[in-house]
């Protein structure tokens, strides 16, 4: 890639995180004013919350033209924890609506900031890590360590499950109302789950870099 091919995939990048940041920003607002700081119980606003984060580096990044290192790897974490914010609301809480008689789709991708939170911010945070930020490109062992979040926010909310400070938000995490062993098996599901959506960004961003490559 050239000089001119560089400065526009800056370019590029840094104008996806400014929509990235603003739409979260807006999104994560709203969620504030209903919950304060009730929301961060919720994996999906912690996972957005990373990603503005993340976006705001890079942007300081990219204008600066230092730390994008940091920053890079910051996107990597949010990139995979926004994953499995989507497949869990598509596999896990969409059919549990339905399940009840309700609209899931519209439950979960249309109302409040649901749009944004459970589908465009993902996307955002995808896009931009994978075609303009994984440089070097994430290894196994950055696919590992991008489990940490979601292993974090796990430990806390099945401590506050078990000491009852609060219950849920998720059904995966009601430790009151199955057997320990029940516990015990969606732990595992979820880390598991985790740690193979967080090979998605390592191996897509493996092929676009192939496929640029081979196309100079």
């Amino acid at each position: 890639m050239g000089v001119l091919g560089k400065e526009r995939a800056l370019r590029v990048d840094t104008a996806l995180n400014v929509i990235l940041l603003a739409v979260e920003a807006w999104a994560l607002v709203r969620r504030f004013l209903e919950l304060q700081f009730g929301m961060f119980q919720f994996y999906t606003q912690c996972s957005n919350a990373l990603a503005a984060v993340a976006a705001l580096l890079c942007i300081v990044a990219n204008l600066r033209g230092a730390g994008a290192e940091r920053a890079h790897g910051l996107k990597h974490w949010a990139c995979c924890t926004q994953l499995m914010t989507f497949v869990v609301v598509l596999l896990v809480l969409m059919p549990a609506v339905y399940a009840i008689g309700g609209d899931g789709f519209r439950e979960m991708f249309i109302v409040a900031n649901r749009p944004i939170t459970h589908f465009l911010g993902p996307l955002l945070t995808f896009v931009s890590y994978v075609f303009y930020e994984a440089d070097p490109l994430p290894t196994k062992r950055d696919s590992l360590v991008a489990l940490l979040p979601t292993l974090l926010y796990a430990i806390v909310a099945y401590t506050c499950n078990i000491l009852r400070v609060f219950e849920g938000p998720y059904p995966f995490f009601y430790v009151w109302r199955m057997p320990v062993w029940q516990s015990v098996l969606w732990f595992l599901v979820l880390l598991v789950v985790a740690w193979l959506l967080a090979q998605l960004p390592r191996l897509a961003a493996a092929r676009v870099t192939k496929k640029t490559t081979s196309s100079r």
